[in-house]
């Protein structure tokens, strides 16, 4: 009997110790919103579900994310009883994986709420269920310039750097032409086609599910900074080509590189004019075939001085995180115009689907 009774004193014990933690870092973080309320009209967004297994959408909680913005008066949380489901200015939902069934809807909505789309992957990755949310949704955020919050994996900016060219030896100590990392093989975009036609050509490493090389213990990792840091030791170009061709989109495959000294060599359906900084990338969309693109990959490799003019932009631009937090809280301290997204898949394919666009000449050469 003592020793039951022991048993239970200690695990009371242990479920207060915990208690007291959670409760005393949750009455922080309402005490710091508390405070920043008496002092502005803060707006309060919800994130209603996880984005990419993130609870945080990769941007943060709480008003830190702000910290750097002009407006600073939002605050992020993704606790729903934080405050009553219609009291929050705004609620935004993973577009890609919502499901009525299994998160629900809030409970009731304001109609002074945004409700906004969140989604960073491309039409033919987008749900089927997708017509369920017409009128549904105020705001899109995604990486499309035509959302009313752009949500794209990192942004370029105008600002001189103290940026040193490599050494022209440090380029001819690349021994490797091309490295390519992608894990799905069989796309829309035939990028595949790509691959084995250019692999006639040139030698081309080819790391995760679609090739036999390895870079980091985690694949989903990528960029992980020791496969950036083996580009750029080893490589003189990046395969930097997207599952599928539709506008604005580029990933992360195209800004982990340009971090590095190394040239990505982009296929995807972005105006790279507008995502990239000047000269720092070479489109395989620019070449009426492989053959062509090919040479001129040879020589920029024979070439290290014109090698090296890929790498004059960075100092004068830079790749920073996402300015994402900064928009949105802007745009909730604007006007709020009253908007609903009648038919989401139109926005999102266009009335004629012409936001994913026909392969380019060089690839449909190849099919």
């Amino acid at each position: 009997m003592v020793s039951k009774l022991v048993k239970i004193f200690a695990i009371t014990t242990v479920l207060l110790i915990l208690y007291t933690a959670w409760s005393s870092k949750n009455q922080n973080i309402l005490r710091k919103a508390r405070v920043d309320h008496s002092q502005k009209d803060i707006k309060y967004i919800l994130f209603w579900t996880p984005f990419f297994e993130k609870e945080d959408y990769f941007i943060g909680f709480g008003s830190e994310p702000f910290n750097k913005c002009d407006y600073k008066n939002c605050f992020f949380t993704n606790n729903r009883s934080f405050l009553s489901v219609d009291k929050f200015d705004t609620i935004m939902f993973n577009g890609n994986i919502y499901d009525k069934n299994r998160h629900k809807e809030p409970s009731v909505r304001n109609q002074s709420q945004v409700y906004i789309y969140v989604n960073r992957k491309s039409p033919v990755k987008t749900p089927s269920n997708i017509k369920f949310f017409n009128s549904f949704y105020n705001w899109t955020m995604t990486y499309r310039h035509d959302s009313e919050v752009q949500f794209p994996y990192n942004e370029v900016i105008k600002k001189d750097t103290n940026y040193v060219l490599p050494s022209i030896d440090s380029i001819k100590n690349k021994t490797k032409m091309m490295a390519w990392f992608a894990s799905n093989c069989h796309t829309p975009a035939k990028r595949e086609l790509l691959v084995n036609k250019l692999k006639n050509y040139i030698p081309i490493d080819i790391y995760g599910q679609c090739g036999t090389m390895q870079c980091a213990q985690n694949e989903r990792t990528w960029p992980a900074e020791e496969c950036l840091d083996i580009l750029e030791k080893n490589y003189k170009f990046y395969l930097a080509a997207e599952n599928s061709l539709c506008k604005d989109y580029a990933s992360e495959k195209l800004y982990g590189p340009l971090r590095k000294n190394v040239i990505p060599v982009v296929y995807s359906g972005a105006n790279y004019t507008k995502i990239a900084p000047p000269n720092s990338v070479i489109n395989v969309g620019d070449f009426n075939d492989v053959p062509e693109l090919v040479n001129y990959l040879k020589f920029l490799d024979a070439n290290p001085i014109e090698y090296l003019k890929y790498f004059e932009w960075k100092k004068h631009y830079m790749i920073v995180e996402k300015q994402t937090a900064c928009k949105l809280c802007q745009k909730l301290n604007e006007p709020i115009v009253t908007k609903v997204i009648k038919d989401l898949r139109q926005w999102t394919w266009s009335r004629n689907n012409e936001i994913c666009k026909k392969l380019p000449k060089i690839v449909q050469n190849l099919l």
